[in-house]
């Protein structure tokens, strides 16, 4: 069980992070500073440092923190207790809803405006988000490759495409302002990358 101490830590901790949301998204990170950031969580900058060690450190946090919702990844094991469509849907789903987020599609876009600037940024947010998804996913996949459930010589490469099919055109659109889809829209388009994927890489009769 949590001390208080833990508790009081939890949440001045995000409380920097609400605070980095809001100066990240309205300047950008290169106009962003700890300063800045700590007048507008309501601390004192050496707070901030007490909790991450530089902007960038605090930036690739907050990135991580919106890219996992809050939530745990699944074990292999886990994953392989459940039917092949339904853990591809819920990859695909979950991989399109994060990218769909308002705040989250703007942290991104903060994120490819600065990362020629500074790839290292990129770098770190990659390493501690997206490549975590996707190491799970090629991971799981080589199992059913193992298991000679699916057909799969390449298990990071096919868990890239499934990943790109379950955003492709969707992401596009939205970053362009053409549409931004309904859930309805959004469960046919999983079901439709879900499908795709299988007819690949499914083992002949």
């Amino acid at each position: 069980m949590p001390s208080n101490n833990d508790k009081m830590n939890s949440a001045k901790r995000q409380q920097i992070l609400d605070g980095a949301r809001r100066v990240f998204i309205e300047l950008g990170f290169a106009h962003s500073s700890v300063e800045k950031i700590a007048k507008a969580a309501g601390v004192a900058k050496g707070t901030i440092y007490n909790y991450f060690d530089s902007k960038e450190a605090l930036f690739v946090a907050l990135i991580a923190g919106e890219c996992a919702g809050e939530t745990q990844l699944p074990t292999l094991a886990q994953l392989l207790d459940t039917p092949i469509e339904a853990v591809l849907a819920r990859f695909a789903k979950q991989w399109l809803s994060s990218l769909l987020q308002e705040e989250q599609a703007a942290l991104f876009r903060i994120v490819l405006a600065e990362v020629m600037q500074f790839p290292a940024l990129g770098q770190l947010i990659e390493s501690s988000g997206p490549a975590q998804v996707v190491q799970l996913l090629s991971d799981y996949l080589a199992q059913l490759n193992q298991d000679e459930r699916l057909q799969i010589d390449d298990a990071k490469l096919a868990a890239e495409q499934l990943l790109a099919l379950s955003d492709a055109g969707i992401i596009r659109q939205m970053q362009l302002s053409v549409r931004n889809p309904s859930s309805v829209q959004i469960e046919q388009h999983v079901h439709s990358a879900v499908t795709v994927f299988l007819r690949a890489y499914r083992k002949a009769n």
